[in-house]
């Protein structure tokens, strides 16, 4: 198989003690268990951001799939307890997810049964995981959840926590663990009995079943690289149809290795994970177009995280991403489903493009979130003459190339600047003329370009985009208002807890962000630093009320 970036990440993750959980749904009759929930916590909507919004736009958008699903439930709940060390919960809060519904469904991610995947209920991810998450208030309260804004999700220690345990499974001894757990997994009621014969049954066949994984431990007989086996319906199941006897176990063992190949397919991971890996860009960041040039191109990048995207007023603009890169958020949608666990079979996608315009299109008409606390008035009128003066000439007026800037010019850290470049850009281009999806053809999309600068994004809802600077290196506005030497090197990230003296969250969270690294710098961007500090605070009000 070719080389996916995800399995370099998955080594950051594990060095970094993984991170972890599931979701749990029930499914039919006793085959599908139904797993632990997270407590869904009380929040609040800003009916403002989505006006136009059905709620059934709205729990689509939150919870729609598009084509990611990747990831049958029942092996995240085996592997909450055969790989304590990896998913250490049963639910997704520690990636950073929020548990939304009562189902325990977080938002941004989608289940449904997937044909490659035996039928079982899987897994994916949609828009809202990296842009949907909540703010708390200040000193505390009901959370207030916004559309649009950077996620505090982080995607790269998810997708490699699944990765390390589907490649730790691959193993006699593991999969002697994970046998039992599956069972328990799978069944909706506690069958105790069933699963004390299947440890018997282990106890005895071990030597078959250990057989039976040394034999083709990656699945790869019978389906080509890049290609899936075929899982009938029955092929998973614990016991043999119409009887309460167990299947046989190696078999079951043999089944459980084309599962998770298929899954290693959906994902473009290697057999062989590489020894190396990159830095993990922790909550709320990633190296998106890294990641998919080496998954659909073959070409390695420098490391260039960005923080997650804001997509607010999208149908109102021509450009989007840091760089005013893309025309297209269909275009650059469907490269980040196939990416991210729809298939790709040769030049085929197989991938349900009615469900990705449909996240498309509601991501397009979310608008930014209003300040929902007190705003110092007089202050705020006294800020938006400092406004005018160092920031409007930027963020203000038509989004026209005009917004682009130089990194020589605002001085922020040039790696993603110069890792997109006009090559890179007419590989993905290339993609798009050559990928086979039904009922879309993606030639038709416009292109993307590369810049070379940084796009000086308008500011309404500015309070609600932090941490701050296209690689999300800066954690209040306020240190934004520093002189970048004295910025802080070292903080962290994670938190939802908001502070708004600085404009921000706070510095608590489970990553610490060190802005000394390459692709992490936080200096540059110095206007208005020369203010004096009422004159600052004044600023910050009235950024509230943008």
């Amino acid at each position: 198989m070719k080389r996916h970036p995800w399995a370099t990440k998955a080594f950051a993750a594990a060095a970094l003690g993984g991170a972890l959980g599931l979701i749990s749904c029930g499914g039919d009759g006793d085959k599908d268990g139904a797993g632990p929930v997270a407590d869904p916590v009380p929040y609040a909507l800003l009916p403002e951001q989505t006006p136009s919004w059905s709620e059934a736009d709205r729990d689509f958008f939150l919870h729609g799939s598009m084509g990611t699903e990747f990831l049958p439930e029942v092996l995240l709940r085996a592997w909450a307890e055969t790989e304590p060390g990896l998913i250490p919960s049963a639910t997704l809060v520690a990636f950073g997810a929020v548990a939304e519904r009562a189902d325990g469904l977080p938002l941004g991610f989608s289940l449904r049964r997937v044909e490659h995947l035996g039928g079982l209920p899987s897994l994916g991810i949609n828009c809202a995981s990296c842009h949907a998450g909540q703010v708390v208030p200040p000193g505390g309260g009901a959370p207030i959840t916004l559309l649009g804004q950077p996620a505090p999700f982080d995607a790269e220690a998810f997708f490699g926590a699944v990765v390390v345990a589907m490649v730790k499974t691959a193993d006699p001894e593991a999969m002697k663990k994970f046998l039992p757990a599956y069972a328990r997994a799978r069944l909706r009621r506690a069958d105790a009995q069933a699963v004390r014969e299947m440890e018997e049954l282990i106890a005895k066949d071990m030597a078959a079943i250990a057989a039976a994984v040394k034999e083709d431990p990656l699945a790869n007989r019978g389906a080509a690289a890049g290609a899936m086996h075929v899982l009938g319906e029955h092929d998973l199941d614990l016991f043999v149809p119409g009887t309460t006897k167990l299947v046989p176990l190696p078999d079951l063992a043999r089944n459980l290795l084309r599962l998770l190949h298929n899954m290693r397919a959906a994902l473009h991971i290697p057999d062989a994970l590489p020894a190396g890996a990159p830095p993990a860009s922790g909550p709320g960041r990633n190296d998106a177009f890294g990641l998919l040039s080496l998954v659909l191109l073959g070409t390695p990048q420098e490391y260039a995280p960005v923080k997650f995207g804001v997509v607010w007023n999208v149908d109102r603009r021509r450009w989007v991403h840091w760089d005013g890169n893309t025309p297209s958020p269909m275009a650059r949608n469907l490269l980040a489903a196939v990416g991210l666990g729809a298939p790709l079979l040769g030049k085929k996608a197989v991938l349900d493009v009615a469900v990705l315009k449909r996240q498309t299109q509601l991501s397009e008409t979310i608008r930014p979130p209003k300040y929902p606390w007190q705003i110092d008035e007089a202050a705020a009128k006294r800020g938006e003459a400092h406004y005018r003066a160092n920031c409007a000439s930027c963020h203000d007026g038509p989004e026209s190339d005009a917004r682009l800037h130089a990194v020589a010019e605002v001085g922020t850290d040039p790696a993603r600047a110069r890792a997109f470049t006009q090559k890179q850009a007419d590989g993905f281009n290339g993609f798009l003329r050559t990928v086979q999806v039904e009922n879309f053809d993606a030639s038709k999309e416009p292109a993307i370009r590369g810049t070379g600068k940084y796009w000086a994004s308008a500011l309404e809802g500015v309070w609600a985009r932090a941490p701050y600077l296209h690689n999300g290196s800066v954690r209040t506005m306020a240190d934004l208002l520093s002189p970048p030497a004295s910025r802080p090197k070292t903080w962290r990230r994670g938190s939802r807890e908001y502070d708004a003296s600085g404009l921000g969250y706070a510095d608590a969270g489970p990553h610490v962000l060190d802005t000394t690294t390459p692709g992490n710098s936080n200096a540059g961007h110095d206007y208005g630093t020369a203010l004096p500090g009422d004159a600052k605070r004044d600023l910050i009000e009235f950024l509230k009320a943008k």
